[in-house]
């Protein structure tokens, strides 16, 4: 019994995660068609696929970057894809950072990296 409820538990979350975009994609579309000032949306989301892929970063590296020692804000967007891009071909059992990049595409490091390096230091 506690397998097919556990079963059904997954595909709910499963179901509610893949229609959460479209959900959130219409909602956002009727709160644009009812004001009166011109809003993109478009313009809202660029900026936001780095910051929620950069949000991985912020338990140790800070929300901007620049937490501890761990300071990565102060680099540029080359030097960090750089550096994820040669972590990924280190042995990821080997430093959290390793496996971190492996979990990554080219086009998520890059968005990553240009948020990074866009943050000021508070």
């Amino acid at each position: 019994m506690k397998n097919k409820s556990l079963s059904a538990l997954l595909l709910l979350a499963m179901i509610v995660f893949s229609c959460k975009d479209e959900l959130i994609t219409k909602d956002m579309e009727n709160t644009v068609a009812n004001t009166e000032e011109p809003v993109s949306l478009k313009a809202g989301v660029i900026d936001m696929p780095g910051r929620l892929l950069a949000s991985n970063c912020f338990q140790c590296h800070g929300t901007n970057g620049y937490a501890g020692e761990l300071k990565i804000g102060e680099q540029s967007a080359s030097s960090i894809i750089s550096d994820l891009n040669e972590m990924k071909t280190k042995d990821p059992r080997s430093n959290i950072m390793n496996l971190h990049a492996r979990a990554y595409t080219t086009e998520e490091i890059k968005l990553i990296a240009e948020y990074i390096s866009k943050q000021i230091k508070n």
